[in-house]
């Protein structure tokens, strides 16, 4: 454990990254050996504590990002980390408790470029088989996604075979560590069968991963790129107007429940979001869409085009 008397924040941001890799969490500690080289960059070589850490600091460290031209949900990303870091440090008594200390920098979440499809794309999909090996395992693939209740890439890929029991899928999520239970649909079983790993001694469901450790999440990562590209040529082959990739399944199956007017609450609960202002945010760009639509409407009635 860091005990320094005058603790330096990135010496504690470092061993909370060997800690989370330690754990296995290798993602979550990629995202902080990540803000922490942005930091680094910023700061330099010098100490940092814990009391350097000031609105007026964290201010003008956003400043910084902006000006290296970062999206905001990038931004939002490091400073939640920071957040997270000094609140560790503060349970450990390596720092003072400071409220609001983070209340003046941007901490949330911002909807970028659309990743639901529309109910007309996701049909298209469904009955456009590919001759291409590679596309039609990501089109199986990606339809397994959204079947799954818009399950995350992350989640599939390390599903066990002992998950599955009588046509129900039971998993923990790795972000939330909700528990979720998926009753599979006669096409989602299908699916699942034609995406199911052919190696017998493989202790996943499915062939994304087959190291452990660390070189499992070096799989993972390798397979979800790998998909991804697929999809962006999938896309092409079928022309679909949107841009796909393995996330569009969640942000598509939450829009699509959305637009059926099921409640936020019960979307939230079928996807394991830790509150319905998370699900919320999938939402967002759905209802900026519609507002451009009657903005339209009501300048044309007005206004020559």
């Amino acid at each position: 454990m860091y005990m320094s008397k005058k603790p330096d924040f990135l010496t504690f941001m470092s061993s909370r990254a060997d800690r989370l890799e330690e754990d296995g969490r290798y993602g979550t500690a990629h995202v902080y050996r990540s803000a922490l080289r942005r930091l680094g960059a910023y700061w330099g070589d010098r100490p940092f504590r814990f009391t350097d850490l000031t609105p007026g600091w964290l201010s003008a460290y956003q400043s910084y990002l902006q000006g290296e031209g970062l999206r905001w949900n990038t931004i939002s990303t490091y400073l939640r980390t920071l957040r997270a870091v000094y609140r560790q440090g503060v349970d450990l008594g390596l720092a003072p408790a400071r409220a609001g200390l983070f209340r003046h920098v941007y901490t949330g979440s911002r909807p970028g470029e659309r990743r639901s499809l529309s109910e007309a794309s996701l049909r298209l999909l469904g009955v456009t088989p590919q001759a291409d090996a590679r596309l039609e395992a990501a089109r199986r693939q990606f339809l397994l996604l959204f079947a799954l209740r818009g399950i995350p890439f992350v989640d599939v890929a390390y599903l066990r075979p002992c998950d599955l029991r009588g046509g129900v899928l039971s998993y923990r999520r790795r972000k939330t560590g909700a528990c979720l239970r998926v009753r599979l649909e006669p096409s989602a079983l299908r699916l699942l069968e034609s995406c199911r790993s052919a190696d017998p001694a493989s202790p996943y469901l499915l062939p994304f991963v087959r190291g452990a450790g660390r070189q499992g999440y070096l799989d993972y990562q390798h397979s979800l790129r790998r998909l991804n590209r697929s999809l962006r040529l999938l896309a092409a082959a079928c022309g679909l107007p949107e841009p796909l990739s393995s996330y569009s399944a969640r942000h598509s199956w939450a829009t699509l429940a959305n637009s059926k007017n099921y409640q936020h609450e019960l979307i939230r609960d079928a996807m394991g979001h830790s509150s319905v202002k998370v699900t919320e945010t999938y939402f967002r760009a759905h209802a900026d869409r519609r507002i451009d639509e009657m903005n339209r409407d009501l300048l044309s009635a007005v206004l020559p085009g």
